[in-house]
């Protein structure tokens, strides 16, 4: 059974986030609204330090341990439209103490002022801005959360499509899939998603997509070739309308021959690990993160 705090969260998202056939700009309004003013503090472990860092490659916040020995490059979620990477903070920092890693947390630009492939244009220069800034791939991990899981999955395509050094694995929650959004699981869990909604689901993807073609692996990762690609965890609610997508790219990384570790939890709800330190859940299941990422 969900913890109280699950479904007191649950219950709070349904009221204020989730809604039912808006048009494009009254979703994006309110997309911007919720999620760029999120509620909640930045409590950071002892010894973990945050900072913004803007340069030419990179722009966004650096959550580090004083001498890290690994790094997480993190993509937020936001339905490709919104969020900013303050909400992050406190997952980051466990990221950071758990790990002794340096987390850097980036900023890319939004949909429909810069649809695809904006952002995964941005989240290219942020890798590539890591290399060139020393940092060992064998020692890079990437992960995002629902938009920023599948902007995490395209940046692995693109890691790999351009020969680039392959990093040591990847991680999604509730990763965004199918540009087409076709998953079963849109219309089936409508009535059980209390964040997102399928109108929801499908208005974003029309706002992100504009006239760019869905088949592109990049728009829709669970349409890729995950060959060659490095080792991939992803979590995802079973209630929510996103959970087809997360299967579906589950099946073609372990078609490719991808180790897949892979997390479903009943009675929860969409990107719930990113809600630290409040929900137990969220502690759980990232403790897992943090072994998968060292084992991998």
């Amino acid at each position: 059974m969900p913890s109280l705090t699950a479904r007191l969260i649950k219950a709070f998202s349904r009221r204020m986030i989730r809604r039912e056939n808006l048009e494009q700009d009254d979703l994006i309004r309110h997309l911007r609204k919720t999620f760029n003013h999120t509620p909640g503090l930045t409590l950071l472990p002892r010894g973990i330090r945050l900072r913004t860092l803007e340069t030419p490659g990179f722009s966004g916040d650096l959550v580090t341990a004083e001498r890290p020995g690994m790094t997480v490059l993190y993509i937020h979620g936001g339905a490709y439209i919104a969020g900013v990477t303050r909400t992050y903070h406190n997952l980051a920092g466990r990221l950071a103490r758990d790990l002794n890693a340096a987390v850097y947390l980036v900023r890319y630009p939004f949909a429909p002022e810069s649809p695809f492939p904006g952002a995964v244009n941005r989240c290219i220069e942020a890798y590539e801005w890591l290399l060139a800034d020393g940092h060992a791939p064998d020692d890079i991990a990437i992960g995002g959360d629902s938009a920023g899981g599948g902007l995490t999955l395209a940046l692995l395509l693109a890691i790999r499509d351009r020969g680039l050094p392959r990093p040591r694995c990847g991680f999604t929650f509730s990763p965004a899939g199918d540009g087409h959004c076709r998953g079963p699981s849109i219309d089936a869990n409508n009535p059980s998603d209390c964040m997102l909604s399928a109108s929801m689901v499908r208005t974003v993807a029309d706002i992100y997509m504009g006239d760019a073609d869905r088949n592109n692996p990049y728009a829709s990762p669970c349409l890729g070739d995950y060959t060659g690609l490095p080792p991939l965890m992803i979590t995802a609610a079973t209630d929510e309308c996103l959970y087809s997508d997360a299967e579906a790219i589950r099946a073609r990384a372990e078609a490719a021959g991808v180790p897949v570790t892979w997390v479903a939890r009943e009675g929860l709800f969409h990107v719930w690990p990113i809600l630290l330190p409040w929900l137990p859940e969220a502690r759980e299941d990232v403790r897992k993160v943090v072994r998968f990422i060292r084992d991998s």
